[in-house]
């Protein structure tokens, strides 16, 4: 039994769910506009990054459970926005998840591989130009999550973030020396 035994059941949730309440984590009060550009700044890095009506979506469903709740702002005279935090209950939810419910495997659905794997059937210049852009596109973002990873070292409460980040800067690059590798391995193929 865990520590949590006298406590709600944890909510069978999607993973979207959890990561919105895990940035609403942060001890923010966040737009539904905010949770997107905090995901986009750190989440697509490793994970994804949920669309803006999925993001909506997860705060209401959020909210409906109590474990977010919301404030309307007004910002000018006739606009107004709509913030969410954390719950108490959210939190022990979100705490809950990451301590005591297993991640689900890493499913590796590679499509760049899955093009190598089917080449026979293509161009092989086309595959060699497409895995280049791709290597490419991962430096970029190597770049990026390392910025990222620079930028999450201002606040204390962003330091696994900041970590993860890293994680994801190290991915990238990492993936970059592989189709480096696979690009050698192709030279000479027909």
């Amino acid at each position: 039994m865990t520590d949590h035994e006298n406590t709600p059941q944890l909510p069978e949730l999607p993973a979207t769910s959890w990561a919105v309440l895990g940035i609403l984590s942060f001890d923010t009060e966040l737009s539904g506009y905010d949770v997107k550009q905090w995901a986009d700044q750190s989440l697509a890095f490793f994970y994804w990054a949920p669309s803006q009506s999925q993001i909506y979506t997860e705060l209401r469903r959020l909210e409906d459970l109590g474990l977010a709740v919301s404030r309307v702002e007004q910002t000018h005279a006739a606009k107004s926005r709509r913030l969410y935090a954390i719950t108490p209950l959210g939190r022990d939810h979100m705490r809950r998840w990451t301590d005591d419910v297993p991640p689900e495997p890493v499913v590796l659905k590679h499509p760049q591989i899955l093009r190598l794997w089917a080449a026979h059937n293509g161009d092989l210049d086309r595959l060699r130009a497409a895995l280049t852009a791709y290597r490419d596109e991962a430096l970029l973002t190597a770049e990026d999550a390392g910025a990222h990873a620079r930028g999450a070292e201002r606040e204390e409460a962003w330091r696994f973030s900041g970590v993860a980040l890293e994680w994801a800067e190290r991915f990238n690059r990492d993936e970059a020396a592989r189709i480096d590798w696979l690009l050698e391995r192709l030279q000479g193929m027909r």
